[in-house]
């Protein structure tokens, strides 16, 4: 009787062990996520506010932009790259900007800004 007794104990005992093994990587996986979730979100705000830099240099220089691009890259993070390229098609200016990830071969925000060169060159 007593030989009973301990084996339903045991058997016991490895269902519970089971069951917060089982729940120990069910958080594991919910806070790695959470980790990650909670880079990219870093990732896209410095995308926007660096965005925003390049889009206010670009309306206020216009054709000068070029010569105003490191004030962008200065303000990088280490191992992140932009992409800034000009553009015109006689009527409008544009700018369009890429911001990469050092992880990610996508970029993970671009946005493109259109400005009337009338408007830049005073007329």
């Amino acid at each position: 009787m007593r030989k009973s007794r301990t084996a339903l104990f045991l058997m016991e005992m490895i269902v519970i062990m089971f069951f917060f093994s089982l729940t120990a990587a069910v958080c594991i996986r919910v806070f790695v996520k959470a980790h990650l979730v909670g880079r990219d979100t870093k990732d896209l705000n410095n995308a926007v506010l660096l965005a925003e830099n390049a889009g206010e240099l670009f309306y206020e220089y216009g054709e000068d932009f070029k010569d105003h691009e490191n004030e962008v890259r200065e303000n990088l993070p280490e191992g992140y790259s932009v992409e800034l390229t000009t553009s015109d098609d006689g009527d409008f200016m544009y700018l369009d900007f890429a911001y990469y990830s050092p992880d990610k071969e996508e970029p993970v925000y671009t946005l493109t800004y259109k400005k009337n060169i009338q408007e830049v060159r005073g007329k």
